[in-house]
């Protein structure tokens, strides 16, 4: 793809902020302030500010701890961040291991079906159990977005490599 087509493609879809590489937490604090105004300038309504800016940080931490292709303190991947027709749209890609994806996919499959109420539910659950066995973090990560997300789709993409794709959907309230 020519530099002017990915240019092209970003302003088609709407892409205001797009990382591709190692990420680490170093990184992520770096970029952190600068979404965060990006965000803000786009959108007068805190509480949807604070959903779009949370889930960035999830989508990033997950790229840190669970890439496969890790590198000292970080991992590689894709973050990205677009204005959706009504909202906003967060997606993260980034290579895998295939031994995760069965675990993985029934996890995003049984979240994916929860009400607001379940949710709640599974995230005290998490808490009360503590962090899944292999978790590099609390184990609350995806229930959070699920969470804050008004709707969440996941794919695994196989090229020369599987790659995991998250995308997450923030809708602005209707005035």
């Amino acid at each position: 793809m020519e530099s002017q087509d990915f240019h092209k493609l970003l302003e088609q879809r709407r892409t205001f902020f797009c990382y591709s590489g190692l990420l680490s937490e170093d990184v992520l604090s770096t970029f952190s302030s600068i979404v965060r105004e990006q965000v803000n300038e786009m959108e007068d309504d805190a509480e949807i500010t604070k959903r779009v800016f949370g889930i960035f940080v999830e989508q990033a931490q997950n790229v840190i701890r669970y890439s496969k292709e890790r590198i000292a303190t970080g991992g590689t991947g894709t973050v990205a961040i677009s204005r959706a027709e009504d909202g906003f749209l967060v997606e993260a890609i980034n290579p895998m291991d295939e031994q995760n994806v069965v675990d993985l996919r029934q996890n995003l499959a049984e979240l994916k079906v929860m009400d607001s109420k379940e949710l709640r539910r599974a995230y005290k659950q998490r808490l009360r159990d503590g962090p899944p066995e292999g978790s590099k973090g609390a184990g609350l990560g995806f229930i959070e977005m699920a969470r804050k997300a008004d709707r969440f789709e996941f794919d695994f993409v196989g090229s020369t490599e599987l790659l995991f794709v998250f995308k997450v959907w923030i809708k602005e309230v209707s005035s």
